[in-house]
């Protein structure tokens, strides 16, 4: 292609060699020339215009094309990366709520897990309290009836030993049982 090249600008820089110097010598008028003149300026023009287009516009327009076709590559390129980008912020973005969500339900959760076993243990408090009241009051009674028994006894004892002083003579062991189941029975009623 640069050997063509060459050989065209050899046959044409003649021409132009010549216009040129043609040019310079009338210069009063930018169109003044002879006939022959404006053909060899207008076949110069179009083997320069040819020769450009062949060498130098076609590649540059194939430059841009190609260019035109990169950046519109790359713009589809950033798009598709900008969508993907825009679905992975969503997908996080969901995760994240997700997330917010289970931890929210753990801790109430846990809250509730708390309450009740705070109530299981308040229940159980109480029961332990209510058992152990109630050993007590069993305890008091028995120990009250155990008392009061022992009062009685201690009191027919008494009268029993103050009665036989009285009659100065000896109660025998089956009178002194009697004498206190009726002290007993006396002092219950």
């Amino acid at each position: 292609m640069n050997l063509k090249l060459s050989a065209l600008l050899t046959l044409v820089t003649p021409g132009i060699a010549m216009a040129v110097d043609d040019a310079h010598a009338a210069q009063e008028s930018l169109f003044a020339g002879t006939f022959a003149q404006s053909i060899a300026a207008v076949i110069v023009f179009l083997a320069l215009f040819a020769i450009l287009y062949k060498y130098a516009w076609g590649p540059i327009l194939q430059g841009l094309q190609d260019r035109e076709k990169k950046i519109a590559d790359d713009l589809g390129q950033a798009q598709a990366a900008a969508r993907e980008a825009k679905a992975t912020l969503e997908q996080y973005q969901q995760q994240l709520a997700q997330a917010k969500v289970e931890a929210q339900r753990v801790i109430d959760q846990g809250k509730a897990d708390a309450q009740k076993i705070a109530a299981e243990l308040k229940d159980q408090a109480q029961a332990d309290a209510d058992q152990t009241r109630k050993r007590l009051q069993a305890d008091i009674a028995a120990a009250k009836q155990n008392a009061i028994s022992d009062i009685y006894a201690q009191a027919a004892n008494l009268a029993t030993t103050v009665a036989g002083q009285i009659l100065k003579k000896e109660i025998k062991p089956d009178d002194h049982q009697q004498l206190i189941n009726e002290s007993l029975n006396a002092m219950k009623n």
